[in-house]
């Protein structure tokens, strides 16, 4: 049996608000951008050990995306 993707939104789970911060305390610590995302993976996977390192991956970017980006539309 195939497993799909999840539709429930990774920035409702209780874990997003410390994938964030483990993510800007990488920042802030002067890390490269591949090392703040692993920092932000490592911290959604000690809350989910359950789920594999892609699935874990896409859950925390998801999480650091939504949180970061902002959309403008100017008229």
């Amino acid at each position: 049996m195939a497993w799909g993707r999840s539709t429930t939104d990774p920035t409702t789970d209780a874990v997003a608000p410390e994938v964030v911060a483990a993510f800007e305390k990488a920042q802030k610590a002067g890390l490269d951008t591949k090392e703040c995302y692993m920092a932000a993976v490592e911290a959604w996977r000690r809350a989910h050990p359950d789920q594999t390192l892609a699935y874990a991956s896409q859950q925390a970017v998801e999480v650091i995306l939504r949180s970061k980006v902002r959309l403008r539309i100017v008229a």
